[in-house]
């Protein structure tokens, strides 16, 4: 479950997918995970085009006595080993705690993690989820960490937002498996996006517990807080404004809690 930036409500859709008993969705590792991934898997790809793919059939034929340099496996080794990294890190631990499926959710990654995802695991079931660019500011300027991550400034949250919410929006139809999600809809019609994420994964739609939905666990004390002139400016962004669009999102009207 990939997320566009903090305070989007993946915690909260972790705990609704994770209330069936079916799937276990890890939560966050600060973007550490894939982006190891990517460059083990797509570097070696390009080295071993450029650098030594040769030496291997050179080597099957010649032996030892050949020009090996840069003999590598197959790339497929490594794609093999990517998937063996997440099966051994999050499916086996997974299953110990009794739960067949496994996942993560994850705020920090783009389209780019997508791609991979379904590169190492073609079948797996990915849902994306974004939320109104004001409702997440609100949000955010109510943690702890918008000043330490932030410098407490408005544009530079919303740059993010805007840069992941449309790279991943590109899924929506450029990738099969991927189920596209706003915050708004899961708060509006709970029951609604419940039967689109049981279908999504292939869970029984009675297996989802609606309570999670109910318990808002808000992960902070602070109410949302309200928006100054710089906010508001930040907001106006035309990056902002046209990824809202595109999204879905008027923002001449006051955005939802």
């Amino acid at each position: 479950m990939l997320a566009a930036g903090g305070r989007t409500g993946s915690t909260l859709l972790q705990r609704l997918l994770i209330s069936t008993g079916e799937i276990m969705i890890w939560g966050e590792h600060g973007g550490l995970l894939l982006d190891a991934l990517q460059r083990f898997v797509y570097g070696m790809r390009e080295w071993i085009d450029v650098a030594g793919g040769r030496h291997l059939a050179q080597f099957a034929q010649q032996g030892w006595n050949s020009w090996i340099p840069n003999i590598n496996p197959a790339h497929e080794a490594f794609l093999e080993g990517a998937r063996a990294a997440l099966w051994q890190s999050l499916a086996v631990p997974a299953a110990r705690l009794g739960f067949p499926r496994w996942g993560f959710k994850e705020i920090r990654y783009n389209a780019a993690a997508v791609s991979l995802l379904k590169t190492l695991f073609p079948d797996a079931a990915i849902v994306v989820l974004v939320r109104h660019p004001e409702s997440a500011l609100r949000s955010m300027k109510a943690t702890s960490w918008y000043e330490l991550e932030f410098n407490a400034r408005p544009d530079l949250f919303l740059e993010r937002w805007a840069a992941l919410s449309s790279s991943l929006a590109g899924t929506r139809s450029a990738v099969a498996g991927v189920l596209f999600l706003r915050y708004e809809d899961l708060t509006a019609d709970a029951e609604g996006v419940i039967a689109q994420l049981a279908a999504h994964v292939a869970v029984d739609q009675g297996r989802f517990n609606p309570v999670a939905l109910e318990t808002r666990l808000r992960g902070i004390t602070d109410q949302p807080a309200p928006l100054d002139g710089h906010d508001r400016a930040a907001l106006a962004a035309p990056d902002v404004r046209q990824v809202a669009a595109v999204l879905g999102y008027d923002l001449e009207r006051p955005a939802p809690n």
